[in-house]
């Protein structure tokens, strides 16, 4: 199964966590998409709970929230 989603509390819940990203390359849109794991993805779910600035607290409820999962 693959879900999409935003929510860090679903994306805690996957078995492997990939993020979709895009940028410009001229006048291209580029996207890739990356395997995250460890404290990448810690950091991605804390990116997700706490939006760009990833302060301490979001880490540790990413912490949290990974835990069980």
């Amino acid at each position: 199964v693959l879900a999409v989603t935003h929510l860090p509390q679903v994306a805690a819940c996957a078995d492997h966590h990939l993020v979709v990203s895009k940028h410009m390359q001229g006048a291209s849109t580029v996207s890739t998409v990356a395997t995250v794991v460890g404290e990448k993805r810690v950091a991605e779910i804390a990116r997700m709970l706490g939006g760009v600035d990833i302060t301490d607290i979001a880490r540790r409820h990413a912490r949290e929230l990974l835990g069980p999962a």
